[in-house]
């Protein structure tokens, strides 16, 4: 109840029913007041500076009428306060329906592109996410972690970021999936969660809303289909990108390279939220045989 407390100090009295609904790079809450419904959320410590820059992100949007949720500002007009060192930001709740991965690329891939085109005119700053972000990172927690596997995603980290390091610069949102987007009355698509927003190859994007493959499925069968739906979604999204960006022959290579990649991404984002305990190391010998075969054993 003491976080409730200070959600009311920061906005107003009345508020109620804090429930938690997620527990990730931040502790995600609904809480209700006059039976209006919002989000809120409290950033972990290590990622204030992610908080901090989806702020000034969301906000730039919205003021340009790129659809997200509203942030709603504190009593002292803040867009955030701070409560035990963690950054916390109340949004607007977003009422709307799920978007069908497969049946609505081609809008996912024209709002993305869309959203890619209206960052160019942003004058704040967005960090730099390259190697160290997307491949170090995962290799220093395996040192940590000692795998005894390590050298053979060493060298895999290198195949892949050797065919991806001079692709073209763009902000990408970051973590680009359907569970981050809902179709709105309006027709309209928005976006939330902008916590891994950074400047990097806007493929990844591409790849992030694309990927058919379950990241948390190793088995024969979702390479085989997973492949196979991705191939046909990169089709579909391209249809809505491309009415604001081509991509390259090389361009469109990396989309495969980069689903390599996000496994990288993704893992490390969950082991420093969840703690070294919450993989072992068998999941990461078949994470491993599972990318050899996505790289090696497949033509794109």
């Amino acid at each position: 109840m003491e976080f409730l407390a200070q959600i009311e100090l920061n906005y107003g009295n009345d508020f109620k029913n804090l429930n938690m609904i997620r527990d990730w790079i931040g502790q995600v809450y609904e809480v209700t007041k006059d039976n209006k419904r919002f989000i809120i959320k409290k950033f972990r410590k290590e990622h204030t500076k992610q908080a901090l820059q989806s702020v000034e992100v969301m906000t730039y949007l919205k003021e340009i009428n790129f659809h997200v949720p509203s942030i709603i500002t504190t009593l002292k007009k803040k867009k955030h306060f701070v409560y035990n060192n963690q950054v916390v930001v109340l949004y607007e709740y977003i009422v709307g329906e799920c978007v069908d991965k497969i049946g609505n690329l081609f809008a996912v891939g024209k709002q993305s592109g869309f959203m890619r085109k209206s960052m160019e005119s942003y004058s704040g700053d967005v960090t730099n996410h390259g190697y160290e972000f997307f491949i170090k990172r995962y290799l220093d927690i395996m040192k940590t972690k000692e795998y005894r596997g390590i050298t053979k995603f060493v060298e895999l980290g290198d195949y892949l970021w050797e065919n991806v390091k001079n692709l073209p610069l763009g902000f990408i949102h970051g973590d680009l999936h359907v569970g981050n987007m809902f179709w709105q009355k309006k027709n309209e698509i928005v976006f939330f969660d902008f916590d891994a927003c950074a400047i990097a190859s806007p493929v990844y994007d591409v790849a992030t809303a694309c990927d058919a493959t379950d990241y948390f499925d190793l088995s024969a069968d979702n390479f085989k289909n997973g492949l196979k739906q991705t191939q046909k979604n990169v089709m579909e999204f391209m249809k809505g990108y491309e009415n604001y960006f081509n991509l390259s022959e090389e361009e469109e290579k990396a989309i495969f390279y980069f689903i390599a990649i996000r496994h990288f991404d993704i893992q490390s984002t969950i082991i420093e939220s969840q703690g070294l305990a919450c993989v072992n190391e068998q999941f990461l010998d078949n994470q491993y045989l599972w990318l050899e075969k996505w790289l090696f054993g497949t033509s794109f």
